[in-house]
């Protein structure tokens, strides 16, 4: 009955040393301590209550040791100690820095414009007539290249060549008939087609033999 006591106050005075290195740092020495006194409560369980009394205590500092240790940590932060020693939560600006230049960039895709200098693949285009740095999506893109914006990198735009718009078809001149009064020429129709209409062609027959 007295060694099952020594096994529990050990196994609790090492779970309990553990949990208090988390939070009093002792550069190891708490952490010895607590190891020792695990070990020396399995090691006392299985000389003085047997092999299953001992398998049953080493079991219990298996699954106590991470639930402990889980626990320390998750608790240490709203300490005093964990307040000062950890970093507060970044803000949402540190996160994302220059927070309102990519709102405002991101204003500016699907707007068109030209390319300032020579994207390998960064450079900077003009859109809007705002200078601002930018990205090409694929290949280099020349300088006075005209560019769109597509996507948004960072702080940067995210461009590609402008799509060329194909020229509009030449459609073919209807013919129209010429006016009925005077036959005045239409669309460019020379005035020889009338000369020829009334021209007699008869009298040009070579006489019969």
């Amino acid at each position: 009955m007295i060694s099952l006591l020594w096994v529990t106050a050990l196994l609790l005075l090492g779970l309990g040393v553990m949990a208090l290195e988390v939070f009093v740092p002792s550069g190891g020495i708490l952490g010895f301590v607590s190891i020792a006194a695990l070990v020396a409560g399995v090691a006392t369980a299985f000389l003085e209550q047997g092999a299953a009394a001992g398998m049953a205590s080493l079991a219990v500092v298996v699954l106590a040791v991470p639930a402990v240790l889980a626990l320390a940590f998750r608790w240490f932060p709203e300490t005093p100690l964990g307040r000062r020693v950890l970093p507060p939560a970044p803000e949402s600006a540190d996160v994302l820095p220059d927070l309102e230049r990519r709102r405002h960039v991101r204003e500016l895709v699907g707007h068109t414009g030209r390319a300032v200098t020579e994207l390998l693949p960064w450079g900077r285009v003009e859109i809007d007539g705002e200078t601002v740095d930018a990205m090409s999506e694929g290949g280099p893109i020349e300088a006075e290249a005209a560019i769109e914006a597509v996507g948004v990198q960072g702080t940067a735009l995210v461009v590609r060549p402008a799509a060329s718009r194909p020229a509009a078809p030449v459609l073919p001149i209807p013919p129209v008939a010429r006016a009925a009064a005077g036959n005045q020429p239409v669309n460019g129709e020379s005035a020889l087609s009338p000369t020829l209409e009334n021209f007699e062609f008869d009298g040009l027959d070579p006489p019969s033999a």
